[in-house]
């Protein structure tokens, strides 16, 4: 687990269909060793899965395009910014 994704106050999240393409995103980015924390869903976004990847922003592009490649269905990626207790969430671009 990376202790700086904990931590960290700016991140990005992918959020998915379904359950099932949460677990197999999981499945797919520990076999590449990528740095990610799984997550329940912000409640700041609207998806129909209550599971989410947490990842560092600069990771986004390529661990998009690599579970993509790997046919998992994602609903879209937001950027997260923490401010205080509340969280400000912008839909980045993919």
């Amino acid at each position: 687990m990376d202790n700086s994704l904990i931590k960290t106050n700016n991140y990005t999240v992918f959020t998915f269909t379904s359950t099932s393409n949460a677990l197999k995103a999981e499945k797919l980015l520990k076999e590449i060793k990528a740095e990610f924390l799984i997550m329940p869903t912000l409640r700041e976004i609207s998806s129909s899965c209550g599971l989410s990847i947490k990842l560092a922003s600069e990771n986004q592009p390529v661990y998009y395009q690599y579970l993509i490649d790997h046919n998992v269905d994602i609903d879209g990626a937001y950027n997260v910014e923490k401010q205080g207790k509340k969280n400000l969430v912008t839909k980045a671009r993919l």
